[in-house]
Order: C-alpha cells, then sequence, then structure tokens
C-alpha cells in the first residue's frame, strides 16, 4: 500500500473523522482510524460503535491497500508537519511516512480485518433538510438535552417527530425543554418518531457547511447522514422520549415582553451574586417593571437591577437557575422577548416575540423553590 496525500487537506478530513475515536475503549482496535487507498481516493473510517464517520480525501495511490492506524499518533505528527506533500509506504503493519524535506516517521498499525463493519441500514427511510434548517434545529435543540446519559438515556438525544406538513423536534434534561418546529416540509417517506443522539447532530453540523441539501436515512437501529464527502452513522436512542406536551402548560396567563438583551446582560451581572450551589436568581415583577435579584449567604453578598417590562398584571415573583434561564436567552431570536407564567412554582414558557418564517419555536423551564 503506497500514497501520497496533501498534509494540508489530509489533516482537515483526519481532524474532523478523530473526533469519533474513543478516548478510552476496552477493544483497542477502535483507537484507530482505518485507512483505504483506491481509485486516487484514500478513504478514512473511525467509529466507537455507536457513532461511525466516513470520509475522503484526493490521493496519489501508487498501490492498493488498507491498513488501522492509531489515532493519536497520526493525528499529533501531522499536525506538526510542514505544508507539503506526505507519501505514505505500508508493508505488513508497518507505516512509514515520508516528506520532501528528508522527515521520516514509522508508526506500527493493526491489520484491517480488525476494524469494524459499517453499520447496516435496514429498513431505510429517507429525508432531507436544507442545511441551514438542520442547523437551526441543532442549534435550538441540543443545549436542552441531559448531560447524564444514566438518568434517562432517551433525555441525551433529540426527538424528531415527522408530522404532516410539519417536522418537530423536542429535546429536555428534565428542567427545561426545547421545542423547534419546521413548517411546511414535506417527506415523502413514513417515518416514526426517532431520538438521535447529539453526538451525531454534532458531526453532522461540522460536515454540512458546504452542502445545500443534506440526505439523511433512517433505519430500524440506525440514522445516516450522507454528505458529498462525508458519512455518518448513529445508533437511534431505542428509550422512550417522555410525554413532552403534558408538561407544556396551556393556562399561563401572566404575559410579559421585554428586551432579550436588556435580560441577558442584567442576568449575567446579578449572576455573578448568585450561590454557586443553586444559581438562584429571583424575577419580580410589577406592573412594567421587573427587579433581578440573587443572593449569596455564604459570602454575604447580595445584587438587584430593575428593568423596565411590558406587564400589566398583579406582582408576581419566581425563581430560576440563571445559568439555564440566560441558555434559554440566547437561543430566543430578535429583540424582544415574550414569557407566559403562572404560579411560582409551575413552569414558565419563553417565545420570541416574532416567530422566524416558517418555523416556531418555544423553551420551557421550571422554577426553583426560594426560602420565602
Amino acid at each position: 500500500m503506497n500514497f501520497k496525500v496533501s498534509k494540508k487537506e489530509f489533516y482537515s478530513v483526519l481532524s474532523k473523522i478523530s473526533k469519533v475515536t474513543p478516548t478510552r475503549s476496552t477493544l483497542p482496535i477502535l483507537s484507530c482510524i482505518l485507512f483505504t487507498a483506491e481509485n486516487e481516493t484514500l478513504h478514512m473510517r473511525s467509529t466507537d460503535l455507536e457513532i461511525t464517520m466516513s470520509a475522503n480525501c484526493k490521493a496519489k495511490v501508487e498501490e492498493e491497500g488498507s491498513i488501522a492506524i492509531p489515532s493519536k499518533i497520526i493525528l499529533n505528527i501531522t499536525a506538526e508537519l510542514p505544508e507539503t506533500d506526505l507519501s505514505f509506504s505500508v508493508s505488513d503493519e508497518t507505516i512509514v511516512i515520508t516528506t520532501p524535506e528528508g522527515g521520516e516517521y514509522k508508526i506500527m498499525g493493526k491489520p484491517s480485518s480488525d476494524f469494524p463493519n459499517v453499520p447496516i441500514i435496514n429498513q431505510s427511510k429517507k429525508f432531507s433538510l436544507p442545511s441551514a434548517k438542520l442547523s437551526r434545529i441543532i442549534e435550538k435543540t441540543t443545549f436542552a438535552t441531559s448531560h447524564d446519559d444514566d438518568m434517562r438515556a432517551a433525555l441525551s438525544g433529540v426527538l424528531f417527530q415527522f408530522k404532516e406538513k410539519k417536522l418537530i423536534t423536542a429535546s429536555t434534561d428534565g428542567h427545561q425543554l426545547s421545542r423547534f418546529s419546521i413548517n411546511e416540509y414535506d417527506v415523502s417517506d413514513e417515518i416514526r418518531d426517532v431520538v438521535v443522539p447529539v453526538k451525531f447532530l454534532h458531526l453532522c453540523l461540522t460536515s454540512i457547511k458546504n452542502i445545500d441539501v443534506v440526505k439523511l436515512r433512517v433505519g430500524k437501529n440506525h440514522i445516516m447522514m450522507d454528505g458529498e464527502q462525508t458519512t455518518i452513522y448513529s445508533r437511534l436512542l431505542e428509550h422512550k422520549f417522555p410525554d413532552y406536551e403534558s408538561v407544556i402548560p396551556t393556562s399561563n396567563e401572566k404575559k410579559i415582553i421585554l428586551d432579550v438583551d436588556s435580560l441577558i446582560q442584567t442576568t449575567k451581572r446579578i449572576g455573578i451574586f448568585a450561590n454557586e450551589a443553586s444559581r438562584l436568581v429571583v424575577l419580580s415583577f410589577t406592573k412594567n417593571k421587573l427587579q433581578i435579584s440573587a443572593e449569596d449567604t455564604t459570602v454575604a453578598s447580595s445584587a438587584n437591577e430593575e428593568i423596565v417590562v411590558e406587564y400589566s398584571g398583579e406582582d408576581f415573583k419566581i425563581a430560576y437557575n440563571n445559568d439555564k434561564l440566560r441558555e434559554i436567552l440566547r437561543h430566543i431570536d430578535g429583540e424582544k422577548l415574550k414569557i407566559y407564567l403562572n404560579t411560582p412554582l409551575s413552569a414558565g414558557l419563553f417565545f420570541p416575540v416574532e416567530q422566524k418564517k416558517d418555523e416556531d419555536s418555544l423553551f420551557l423551564l421550571m422554577p426553583l423553590r426560594t426560602n420565602e
């Protein structure tokens, strides 16, 4: 096996595909990337058994073949090499990399036959999305997923629901919820609801920058994104996603309209004084005013500020985790935000005042109890 590649193009693909390689695994072969040289193309593939990613780069192939190379060492040495052509020569399981400047680097590889096969997508259904819309879905939902896989596995993914002329996506960690819909969306195949891992979506985001339309396939156990240069497979999360619609309140009658940036900047300052454990901030509403306050009794510090809002209801007070509140605010489009509240212990709803064309976004945040 012998081939030559441009360092720049090779490293660009290598750095992307190495993100799938697990940092620790009981199977040593998973710490490798599979390289296959054929037809003037170098194919690279990595997997952690849950997600598989393959990508290509141009190569001058003198002798076809395949070898598995440890990801860490090939990534590190390539990063340090000058911008030049790299020549690879493979004999048995020894890889020799040479440069025109006289550099020579030897790496021990593993047989390609040890590397896991590409997942088989059974009973697949196809759908596609403009890359801009898929990017919006990823931006608006993945932040609200759970990072605790042991709690409920389904909460570490994003739910995709294919309705009539609508694609609804939802995510939650049990404390916050995001629902993002694309309206006037048609899909030719009938596709069941699926829960897609966040890691797959983040990998897609880095691979669709130069693609207008993203092609995807949903199978019995897997989802696949087929790009021009990159293909990504992932196991679906088979655990049942919670009935999120049942927790979205329909009777929140306290309506507040306010400036998004003002609230972001105020909570940023007030959050400095919030207790490090609870991150609790209190929102106190009076007619056309909102006071935001925080106190940390462990260090005897406190802060409060007032901002002008549109509110004509009774005086009302509610507390939130400041970090989660700010995360939701960062995902509100436009300059104005509307909040619908009910009681100090019930979920609050957050919307942009003006939804973008063919989109509908909603965010929910559960309050915290105070000592008052």
